[in-house]
């Protein structure tokens, strides 16, 4: 490197720097706002967690949940037919018994198809994991939209899994 191409080789990587962090920065917000607005916080008691969960469940086909626990505790998964739809929506709708709060999450299927880590982010309040239950986006596809899992524990705390 000759002295005169130092200054112009320092400007460039300035430049290559600026565009990264930018190109960062950009990125980190879409994903803030994505995850922002996913997420809605809201408390209820019992009854009010009752009428939210049956409503939901009512506008849902009757084909049973992708997963459910067995009488062991394993999760246990079902297989859809194929032919059927591709979703469009991922959501889930979390009820904590304990502080009457519930939390429901809608998240775009392409962002969760390509960002399948932060969506898990976005949902983490809601305490439904789909590592924990080994599902990946491309298992969501192949099922088509429906209820991916309903569970009601014994502390009253209710999560509903679905896809539109």
């Amino acid at each position: 490197m000759t002295p005169e191409s130092a200054p112009r080789y320092q400007r460039d990587v300035l430049i290559v720097t600026a565009v990264a962090v930018a190109a960062a920065s950009v990125g980190l917000s879409i994903f803030g706002a994505l995850a922002w607005r996913a997420v809605t916080v809201s408390n209820g008691d019992a009854t009010v967690a009752v009428e939210r969960f049956g409503a939901i469940r009512s506008r849902l086909s009757d084909v049973p949940p992708l997963m459910h626990r067995d009488s062991s505790g394993r999760l246990v998964q079902h297989h859809r037919p194929a032919g059927r739809s591709a979703p469009t929506r991922l959501k889930v709708l979390a009820y904590r018994a304990s502080a009457g709060r519930f939390v429901e999450a809608d998240v775009p299927f392409w962002f969760f198809r390509m960002k399948g880590p932060a969506v898990q982010l976005a949902l983490h309040d809601t305490s439904f994991d789909l590592e924990s239950l080994g599902l990946t986006s491309a298992d969501l596809e192949r099922a088509g939209p429906g209820i991916i899992v309903d569970e009601i524990r014994d502390n009253g705390d209710r999560v509903l899994a679905w896809t539109e």
